[in-house]
């Protein structure tokens, strides 16, 4: 490994985003029109701001980079697997923030743990990661889970590789970097289509189990969602 010109964590942050909006784009075909949409109401939005308050200035520039700012979901099956994908963001600046135990909120409950990953200072973008928790599932349920999540692989070895290296020397080389992009914009985060044990996905998906039904029987952490900064949530989706 070249241990000289470490790649910074933040500009490792931004390219990993926009990697991963253009992986989302391509597999949510109107998403690239909601980027648009976005950034004409965000325009709007300033433009109305200049009207109202004396003073108030903001550049092309500043909405068009702050508009870029995303917000996502993944969702997680195993502890090993958070721990991987801790130390993957990591990697890119972001630390968890806040703890937030989905398994007791009333109707809306689901078997999960969660947190958001971010940069500490000054974040812009931000992943949701749930955590499953089979012990909240009934026994039977929980067992076939379990067994199915210990089947697959979401970090190859190559992965865990540069992870491990980066840790060790302190963050990556450009080369290595883009690697490590690349690998989690075509294996970690990607939606592969690929579903395992149907029959389950189908018995959970009917208890209201839809969280954990999409954690089990999928091969990745693909994205739920991913979507930009609005200043005005009411115009955007009007």
């Amino acid at each position: 490994m070249n241990t000289t010109a470490l790649v910074d964590p933040i500009e490792m942050q931004h390219e990993l985003f926009a990697e991963l909006s253009r992986m989302y784009a391509k597999e949510a075909p109107l998403y690239d029109r909601s980027l648009l949409v976005n950034r004409l109401c965000n325009t709007a939005v300033c433009e109305l701001l200049a009207l109202l308050h004396i003073g108030f200035e903001i550049d092309g520039d500043r909405i068009e980079r702050t508009s870029r700012e995303r917000h996502g979901a993944i969702r997680i099956g195993r502890e090993d697997e958070f721990r991987w994908i801790t130390r993957y963001f990591a990697l890119f600046g972001m630390a968890p923030h806040n703890f937030y135990d989905m398994t007791s909120v009333g109707e809306k409950s689901q078997p999960v743990v969660a947190t958001a990953f971010r940069s500490v200072d000054e974040p812009e973008h931000r992943i949701f990661v749930s955590l499953l928790q089979p012990d909240c599932l009934d026994e039977g349920a929980a067992q076939r889970i379990v067994e199915l999540l210990s089947q697959r692989e979401v970090f190859s070895a190559r992965a865990r590789e540069l992870v491990e290296a980066a840790e060790a020397q302190g963050g990556l080389a450009r080369a290595d970097a883009d690697e490590l992009i690349r690998i989690g914009v075509e294996r970690i985060f990607k939606w592969t289509g690929r579903g395992r044990d149907h029959a389950l996905y189908t018995e959970l998906c009917e208890s209201g189990l839809k969280f954990a039904a999409d954690i089990a029987c999928f091969d990745t952490h693909h994205l739920n969602h991913l979507t930009p900064n609005t200043f005005c949530m009411d115009l955007y989706t009007a």
